[in-house]
C-alpha cells in the first residue's frame, strides 16, 4: 500500500462516526414498550445505538451532546408527552444543532401524535409549552429554542404509526429505514444457537468490529507511530 494511500485510510478511519444512532424518546410514556422494543430491535439488528436510559450519559449535558454529535443518524420518537420533558427538548435542541453543523441525519418518528400537532405546538403540546413559560419565565430564550428545534424536526420527513397498524411492523419500517440509510444489508438471521459464520454476518457486525480496532490503535500511540514509521522507511527505497 502506497504512503498517500495509507495516510487516506486513516484520515477516513479517524473521520467514522463511533455510533450509527442516537435515539430521543420520552420515557415518562413510552420508555417500557415502544421506546425499548424500537431500541432493542434496533440493537438486534446491529445497529449501535445510544439512549439515554439512567446509564452513563444520563444527567450529564456534555454527554449528550457528545454522544449526538458522535452518531450518524438520531431518531427522534414524538409522543404525547415528549414537550413535557425539558430533557427531550434540551436533547432535541443539540440534535437539530448537529443536524445544521455537522450534517446530522435526522428522521423523526410521530407516535400516536400528528405531525401538525408537533409542528404547530397545540393539543398537549401546547400545554406542555404553556407549563414551560410559566416555569421557565425567565429563561425564554432557552423556552424559544425549544420551540424552533420542534417545529423544524418535525416538518422534516418522517414515519407516522396509522392507528390501525401493529407497532411491531411499524418498529420493523423504522429499522429497515435506519438500515437502508446506513447502507447496511440486514440478511435472514439464523437462530441465536446456530454460530454465524462470516459470511451470513451483517456489514454492520464488521464495522463494529473496525470502529473497535480503530479505537484500539489510536489510544495506542506508540503502536500508531512504529506502524506510520514502518509505512514511510518502506517507501524510502523506492524515493532515493
Amino acid at each position: 500500500m502506497g504512503l498517500f494511500s495509507l495516510i487516506n485510510l486513516l484520515m477516513l478511519l479517524l473521520s467514522r462516526k463511533d455510533n450509527d444512532v442516537f435515539l430521543s424518546f420520552s420515557h415518562h410514556d413510552i420508555g417500557k414498550n415502544f421506546g425499548d422494543h424500537l431500541y432493542n430491535e434496533l440493537i438486534s439488528a446491529g445497529i449501535r445505538t445510544l439512549r439515554d436510559d439512567g446509564g452513563i450519559y444520563a444527567g450529564q449535558k456534555s454527554d449528550i451532546k457528545k454522544a449526538i454529535q458522535e452518531s450518524m443518524i438520531s431518531v427522534v420518537v414524538f409522543s404525547k408527552d415528549y414537550a413535557s420533558s425539558t430533557k427531550c427538548l434540551d436533547q432535541l435542541v443539540h440534535i437539530m444543532d448537529a443536524r445544521d453543523k455537522n450534517g446530522l441525519l435526522v428522521l423523526p418518528v410521530f407516535y400516536n401524535v400528528d405531525p401538525s400537532e408537533v409542528s404547530e405546538q397545540k393539543g398537549l403540546f401546547e400545554e406542555a409549552f404553556a407549563k414551560h413559560e410559566k416555569s421557565f419565565h425567565k429563561e425564554m430564550a432557552r423556552v424559544q429554542s425549544w420551540r424552533a428545534s420542534l417545529k423544524e424536526a418535525a416538518d422534516l420527513a418522517g414515519m407516522v404509526l396509522q392507528q390501525d397498524r401493529y407497532e411491531s411492523k411499524f418498529i420493523e419500517s423504522i429499522v429497515k429505514e435506519i438500515a437502508d440509510k446506513l447502507n447496511l444489508s440486514r440478511p435472514h438471521v439464523p437462530p441465536s444457537s446456530v454460530p454465524l459464520s462470516s459470511a451470513l454476518r451483517p456489514p454492520s457486525y464488521f464495522f463494529g468490529l473496525l470502529r473497535e480496532w480503530r479505537r484500539s490503535f489510536f489510544q495506542t500511540p506508540s503502536l500508531f507511530l512504529f506502524f506510520l514509521s514502518s509505512s514511510v522507511e518502506s517507501r524510502l527505497p523506492a524515493l532515493n
